[in-house]
């Protein structure tokens, strides 16, 4: 029985249920029962049909009402998900969990005031509520109300000592309040709870780093070497990749902790899935795509652009947008792996639901891990074609079939193989006629376990790195960020582009950065060089932008995205955008001189040892303070310079502002950089 077979035979059966009430064979609350299952389980389409037949028996049913609104929730629609909530508690206004889940669809629509209220109000009703409580400390810091938000956390706490994700909030308050040893303890607890969640682990790093840089700035001895964790917690993999993003601070320093890292990684074997085909087929393996290219981007430097050129050449399988740029994160694959070797194919359209269909709201996971709905729709994936009138889409059950047929022929299943069967599939399902052998991979901006994780699997992978002047980059990334005064993510961003250039990545595999100036001017030479450099026929199709072969109109993000006429591949208004919005003549003057190797080796500046030697002793001394940007959001939050320094992003942030500045200052370079592609 295929997936939509059983979809409604499930259907017929829940329609049935709620039905048969009236015979007194089935009732309202054996069916509420039945779709919480399916609601728990993430079978949300299954779950919402239960609801609404319930709805149809007895529209006063307000758990129903509100549990349909959570999914509407879920699936990205908020303001249904409002009406159906708000519905449901004029029904039933005792109910708690209704309003602290109303709390939190206010508090996502940026309505602060408004969730607090609820989540009080959810507190009122249910005083040992431990998620009201911890999305009541989330409310509040982001209102910027710290104190007040650790004490609802550590209610959380009291209520549940094992609460990690309340520990973890609660180490970012005390990490924003500048009290960094305690912000690493209350780390340490979430990671000890849970080992695996990424943004626990990114706060433990930014705290250990900025506690660092604060006794050494203010000469204090007798910070510890290690981190305060357990010998257990210490033997993890998340700790082996902690050591090795601090060591990556000083890359060129950072090749034994890379070598760590590597080792500490899951065993391969316990992610390898036997085959059951028989011995023949697996001795007469399928004919698998067998070279991989990863693409990354360096700020907002066009790699939707350059994906979308690359789209349809007869030598390259790629899937549509950055769907699957979290494939290699830790939990993605246990996801897909949950019901063994039959069940990988349903398992991966399941989680990857929008491949399929990208109208699909069911959210997916990226790179750091964060769910994102209705993605489809924000990557412009449902408007393509000429008259911008289709929504991607590919056959799921045909997908399935050509899946589990290509892995019949296989000895074992693991990421890196699969990922190559779901390409090999999706081409398929697209009833392509050729056989293609180069798998183009937009991997995006991988965390430090996705990256090693796939270079583990992939060790002749290539890589590409889309660039842009960096200044001018930087600005566009960040642009909505300072329009929301969000410093935290400005500094990762920041601090991310400047790393960027000399990870360890670029000395192990075959690598090299392309322009994105120059794709938009010398789209001919640069192309020709991508073809190169590939191995790859010049082929018409690389110099339209489409997906899955439709044209596709852009990136609906992007400033120059406009409804009425589509965005040129090739024209040179972002490249020329004026920089100066957020970063002053100061703010542009020090990053330029960290900046200053990498510009000079892709042709953004021309080379001045002399006066970059005079720009680092200038800028030394402004490191020390705070950038112009950073007064204006201090201004903006009513925050005092002082109490501004004290937070332990700023820290972060200065931190690695002063270990670029060191390298220079020794070396002179940032050994080992990226490679431009050679272009004629």
């Amino acid at each position: 029985m295929n997936r939509a077979e059983r979809r409604r035979q499930q259907n017929k059966m829940a329609a049935a249920a709620v039905e048969s009430q009236a015979a007194g064979q089935f009732s309202v609350e054996q069916a509420l029962q039945l779709a919480v299952q399916h609601h728990n389980a993430g079978r949300l389409s299954d779950a919402e049909i239960i609801y609404k037949q319930i709805l149809v028996a007895d529209p006063a049913q307000s758990d129903a009402m509100h549990l349909l609104g959570v999914i509407a929730s879920q699936t990205g629609n908020n303001d249904r998900a409002v009406d159906l909530i708000t519905r449901s508690l004029a029904i039933s206004p005792s109910c708690a969990e209704a309003q602290n889940n109303l709390g939190k669809i206010l508090k996502e629509r940026g309505n602060l005031d408004e969730a607090v209220s609820r989540y009080h109000k959810a507190l009122a009703i249910k005083p040992q509520y431990v998620e009201a409580n911890y999305n009541l400390g989330n409310a509040l810091m982001e209102l910027g109300k710290l104190d007040e938000a650790a004490t609802s956390y550590h209610k959380a706490l009291d209520i549940d000592p094992n609460y990690a994700g309340a520990h973890s909030n609660l180490g970012l308050v005390l990490l924003k309040l500048g009290k960094l040893d305690e912000a690493v303890t209350a780390y340490n607890k979430a990671v000890a709870i849970r080992p695996d969640h990424f943004e626990t682990w990114r706060g433990l790093k930014v705290a250990t780093k900025a506690r660092h840089f604060s006794y050494s700035q203010n000469k204090q001895a007798g910070v510890p070497s290690g981190e305060g964790l357990s010998a257990v917690v210490g033997a993890t993999t998340g700790h082996a990749m902690l050591e090795y993003s601090l060591d990556s601070f000083k890359p060129h320093k950072a090749d034994e902790s890379f070598r760590k890292a590597m080792a500490a990684l899951p065993p391969r074997i316990g992610e390898e899935i036997a085959g059951q085909g028989t011995e023949r087929e697996c001795a007469d393996p399928p004919q698998l795509p067998d070279k991989l290219v990863a693409l990354l981007h360096f700020g907002r430097s066009g790699t939707g652009l350059f994906h979308s050129l690359i789209d349809g050449h007869p030598e390259i399988l790629t899937l549509p947008s950055i769907y699957l740029s979290g494939f290699f994160n830790p939990r993605a694959w246990n996801k897909i792996a949950a019901a063994g070797w039959r069940g990988l194919p349903e398992r991966f359209a399941d989680e990857y639901a929008v491949l399929f269909d990208a109208n699909a709201t069911k959210p997916i996971a990226n790179a750091q891990g964060k769910e994102l709905p209705r993605i489809g729709e924000s990557e412009g994936m449902t408007c393509v074609g000429e008259d911008r009138s289709e929504a991607l889409s590919v056959d799921r059950d045909e997908f399935c079939l050509e899946a589990t047929r290509l892995m019949e022929g296989l000895g074992k299943v693991d990421p890196r193989s699969f990922l190559l069967v779901v390409h090999a599939a999706f081409e398929k399902a697209l009833k392509a006629k050729t056989t293609k052998d180069i798998v183009f991979y937009h991997i995006h901006s991988p965390d430090e376990f996705a990256s090693l994780n796939f270079l583990r699997y992939a060790p002749d992978a290539r890589l590409v790195m889309m660039v842009r002047e960096p200044i001018q980059s930087c600005e566009s990334w960040i642009r909505v960020l300072f329009q929301e005064n969000d410093y935290g993510k400005i500094v990762f961003h920041i601090i991310a582009m400047l790393f960027a250039i000399d990870q360890i990545p670029f000395r192990t595999q075959d690598s090299v950065g392309i322009r994105l100036e120059d794709l938009k001017i010398r789209p001919k030479e640069t192309m020709r060089g991508v073809c190169a450099w590939l191995g790859i026929q010049e082929t018409p199709s690389l110099y339209e932008m489409t997906a899955q072969g439709k044209k596709w109109w852009g990136d609906p993000s992007s400033p120059d995205y406009a409804k009425d006429k589509a965005m040129s591949p090739f024209d040179d208004v972002a490249t020329k955008r004026p920089v100066g919005t957020i970063f002053s003549e100061k703010d542009q003057h020090i990053l330029r001189t960290l900046f200053y190797p990498f510009s000079v080796r892709f042709g953004y500046r021309d080379a001045d040892p002399e006066q970059f030697q005079k720009d680092l002793k200038e800028i030394r001394p402004l490191l020390d303070d705070l950038l112009d940007f950073e007064k204006t959001l201090a201004e903006r939050l009513n925050t005092d310079p002082i109490q501004f320094k004290r937070n332990g992003m700023y820290q972060y942030f200065h931190a690695g502002l002063l270990d670029r500045w060191d390298v220079l200052d020794e070396l002179g370079d940032y050994p080992q950089m990226l490679e431009p592609l050679a272009i004629g």
